[in-house]
């Protein structure tokens, strides 16, 4: 007697469940496509740094193996570091993603930044939707990765500033003063955005608004921003938050770097720790440019030019070089697209359960 209601209802549920299930499949696929496009476009990347490639194969070859393991540590240390600098971020609004989430998401958004053309913005709608999922704003989603990229910046910024220091006026570093001091302002004033958002947002509303009045036009845009703004007026940054956003963005450079140092020693080279800071700044800093996916074959080129510009042996540079990005570019990108292909997967499932919970409901009321 109990299971007659169950069977009654079970052709219009099927029929119900049907136009569900096939939007999830759909995303699947598509996200399943994306990857694959994804690592095909890593492969084509690999064919074209073929000479590169064969480089790393021939620094492997003599090794003093005892340094690999502390770079690893190193480097993954420096993921994490950077992941809690997004989580801290996060984190102003009141959403706690968790560590591993938030690693996560910071190595599949790497990936996508360091495999395809244009990845840096792939990478940033990515997070957003991500953060979306686990509960932030629209405000905090975009603001999170605003301030984590500011605070990057400002951090890098300093590791540059204390090369210059160490350089000792070398001819090399005082070139670079110009180009530190103009980004140094820029990134100063984003830092101010990032602590007074709603500054920004309220100049931006007056403009649109009196635009609006000398063309006698009324734009969705200002609408748009206006709730934006009531977003982020809930979110307010205090100096302790953003100084510990930037105390994490510090610590995951400068293991980063420690990576570099180890690479040296275990290709047993000399380390030019005259130009070893600035080096990696001007390396760091390259990989922004969308000139190759990741900025590969640039961040190398960048970095083993400004480690011989200051006296490094030219051999020595790009062995070591070679070995750094082995451990800070090349491990990642598979871990990175292994954790895209898992949330995409639990994003599906939750999906079919979402559906078949809302199913379950007509069935009920029915």
């Amino acid at each position: 007697m109990v299971r007659e209601p169950a069977t009654a209802v079970r052709i219009p549920t099927m029929s119900i469940k049907n136009p569900q299930r096939h939007p999830s499949r759909l995303r699947a696929l598509l996200g399943i496509i994306w990857v694959l496009a994804a690592v095909a476009a890593a492969v084509l990347v690999l064919k074209s740094q073929s000479g590169e490639l064969s480089g790393i194969g021939s620094v492997l070859s003599h090794l003093k193996e005892y340094y690999l393991l502390p770079s690893l540590l190193l480097e993954c240390g420096s993921m994490a570091a950077y992941a809690q600098m997004i989580r801290s971020m996060l984190k102003v609004g009141g959403v706690d993603s968790g560590f591993w989430r938030m690693s996560g998401i910071f190595l599949a958004s790497n990936s996508i930044t360091n495999s395809i053309p244009g990845g840096p913005a792939f990478a940033s709608v990515y997070s957003y939707r991500r953060f979306r999922i686990i509960g932030a704003s629209e405000g905090l989603a975009g603001w999170s990765i605003f301030a984590s990229n500011v605070l990057a910046a400002f951090s890098l910024l300093l590791i540059a500033g204390v090369g210059l220091v160490v350089s000792e006026g070398n001819a090399s570093g005082v070139s670079l003063v110009g180009s530190i001091l103009i980004v140094t302002a820029i990134v100063l004033i984003a830092l101010i955005i990032v602590a007074r958002p709603i500054a920004l947002m309220s100049v931006t509303v007056v403009v649109l608004r009196s635009l609006e009045t000398r063309l006698a036009k009324s734009w969705n845009l200002t609408n748009k921003i206006l709730e934006l703004r009531e977003d982020i007026s809930k979110i307010s940054p205090s100096p302790a938050m953003l100084a510990k956003g930037f105390l994490w963005g510090l610590l995951n450079w400068v293991l980063d770097a420690s990576v570099l140092v180890c690479a040296y020693l275990a290709t047993g080279s000399p380390i030019p720790f005259e130009g070893l800071l600035i080096a990696y700044s001007a390396g760091q800093l390259a990989a922004n440019f969308p000139i190759t996916p990741g900025g590969l074959g640039v961040v190398e080129g960048s970095i083993s030019i400004a480690l011989i510009a200051f006296g490094g042996n030219q051999q020595d540079a790009i062995a070591a070089v070679l070995l750094y990005r082995v451990f800070s570019f090349w491990m990642w990108l598979l871990p990175g697209f292994g954790c895209y292909a898992g949330f995409r997967m639990a994003d599906v499932r939750h999906s079919r359960v979402s559906s078949e919970s809302r199913i379950a409901k007509v069935g009920e009321a029915d």
